[in-house]
């Protein structure tokens, strides 16, 4: 049973290449911020004047691949997209030189205010918990003054104006960023 749910799973593009083999499940949008409507079409892959890649050098000599995607989606929907479309997650990011490049790519291709990346917000036995969706360790983070909200479940957003992050509530619509 266990297969054929990893298998369906894996079919919808909920699970990744790299967690089948690894055998950890989806990491999970919290429910009550992150639902679609139901009946919701898939939204289709974003166009060449929709998108921009970019390339940034990361540690240990390996190149991160991210995308911008200028369509406003909630994060389950930009997580959607980036899993089918690139075959990747929103965004993680662990260092400041990733952070800036990120954020004055977005400030040069969009007037939003934010833009999704891959950070939830969660309390657990009323700790707050902050992980990212590809379950790469949280090694780095920015955010503004008052965040990140310590009172209910969010994702977090990247502010291209100054680089800081905030918490959103999932339902939101906005512009993403995506790894691959």
């Amino acid at each position: 049973m266990k297969l054929f749910l990893v298998l369906a799973l894996a079919l919808l593009g909920a699970v990744s290449t790299h967690q089948l083999h690894e055998g950890a499940p989806e990491q999970e949008v919290p429910a009550e911020q992150g639902e679609e409507e139901p009946g919701e079409p898939e939204p289709p892959c974003p166009t060449e004047s929709e998108s921009f890649r970019v390339i940034v050098p990361g540690q240990e000599g390996r190149t991160c691949r991210y995308v911008f995607v200028n369509r406003c989606l909630t994060f389950r929907g930009a997580q959607r997209v980036c899993a089918r479309c690139y075959r990747g997650r929103l965004a993680s990011i662990h260092n400041y030189a990733t952070n800036r490049r990120l954020r004055r790519t977005v400030r040069a291709r969009t007037n939003r205010a934010q833009v999704w990346i891959g950070g939830i917000t969660s309390r657990r036995h009323h700790c707050l918990r902050t992980h990212w969706v590809d379950r790469s360790p949280w090694n780095y983070s920015n955010w503004a003054r008052g965040n990140p909200c310590r009172t209910r479940p969010t994702c977090v957003a990247l502010c291209p104006a100054g680089g800081k992050w905030r918490s959103v509530s999932c339902r939101v619509r906005m512009p993403f960023i995506c790894q691959y």
